[in-house]
């Protein structure tokens, strides 16, 4: 039978593991929420700008 403890004492993880995980926790990778976020406010600004051309028009 597999003691699961004395296994756990003995686990070392494997360099290139350790390696990746820190390359993908150093890097600022966006997820879902981060490209609606932006994508929202790109979607902001250009109709912000495109009421400010109108009203532009309008007082002419």
């Amino acid at each position: 039978m597999i003691n699961f403890e004395e296994e756990l004492k003995r686990f070392q993880p494997i360099p290139e593991v350790s390696q990746a995980e820190d390359a993908i926790y150093s890097n600022d990778l966006k997820d879902i929420s981060d490209i609606v976020f932006q994508v929202t406010e790109e979607m902001k600004a250009a109709s912000e700008e495109t009421a400010n051309r109108m009203v532009g028009r309008i007082r002419r």
